[in-house]
């Protein structure tokens, strides 16, 4: 587990690292960057009890408030029905956030990876799978400075795969709610 935030710690500091002039446009505009530590809960669909699922999310949007967004999530010891599963959560999405304000809502939709681990309880041999998955909600931005914002979250997951030899729900879905602390900066080309 600890390699896994670690690893999506790595990737949200490339991503921002790697932000560079774009040239190739004379009409660019100021781009706005938002990195988001969130505390989810998982409940709803296949999930049978709700489920802390903290994660992270990082979004590069153009003045005009289209962008694109990371967002990664990881819960242990899902209950669904017999089964404990572990699920992390890859996913890119496009979103749109009001660009200017300080109640900014946004909307979000877009696909990843959904990484299941887990078996029937009693457990004897955990099966790992890799799943396609979609994902779509929306929140709210509440800007208190222009580097710091509070952000509400609603979404909703689902794979597009079976495994019926494992047992699991077919297309496993569930719902996450979540509340994080947003740092937000602009690059000006």
């Amino acid at each position: 587990m600890k390699r896994m935030w670690l690893c999506a710690l790595g990737v949200c500091v490339g991503v921002a690292a790697s932000a560079t002039a774009a040239e190739a446009q004379m009409s660019m505009r100021a781009f706005r960057g938002y990195f988001t530590g969130q505390a989810g809960w998982m409940s709803g669909g296949d999930v049978t009890t709700t489920v802390l699922m903290p994660g992270a999310a990082i979004s590069v949007q153009e003045d005009n408030g289209w962008g694109a967004e990371v967002d990664f999530g990881y819960a242990a010891d899902v209950e669904t029905g017999r089964q404990s599963l572990d699920v992390v959560t890859y996913m890119v999405n496009g979103n749109w956030i009001q660009p200017r304000g300080r109640i900014r809502p946004y909307v979000s939709a877009g696909g990843g990876v959904l990484q299941i681990d887990g078996c029937d309880v009693p457990c004897t041999r955990s099966a790992e799978t890799f799943d396609l998955g979609l994902n779509g909600g929306g929140g709210v931005f509440v800007a208190f400075r222009d580097t710091v914002a509070v952000r509400g979250d609603v979404r909703y997951f689902r794979t597009l795969a079976d495994h019926p030899e494992l047992g699991r729900p077919e297309n496993f879905s569930f719902w996450r709610v979540s509340l994080g602390v947003t740092f937000l900066w602009v690059s000006v080309p």
